[in-house]
């Protein structure tokens, strides 16, 4: 079942920790429920965002991954 997404960022090429700077941006504007996408390709990037989620309390509700090295990851903001 397809999820409505609220804000879709993509960080593709950017290094963290500039991918988290640009989430807690966009986390600052959306409202607890919504839903967030996230993309990038930095080798941290996925570990770095479960991190800043599980500090932040925001729920990280699936990953995926290309097999051009790219990952998306799907937030529900938390309150």
């Amino acid at each position: 079942m397809p999820v409505d997404v609220d804000l879709r960022l993509d960080v593709l090429g950017v290094c963290c920790p500039l991918p988290l700077i640009q989430l807690a941006k966009a986390v600052k504007d959306l409202k607890p429920g919504q839903m967030l996408s996230i993309t990038g390709n930095d080798p941290i990037f996925e570990p770095s965002v479960r991190d800043f989620c599980q500090a932040k309390g925001h729920a990280v509700l699936e990953v995926t991954a290309d097999d051009q090295h790219r990952v998306t990851v799907l937030i529900r903001v938390g309150g």
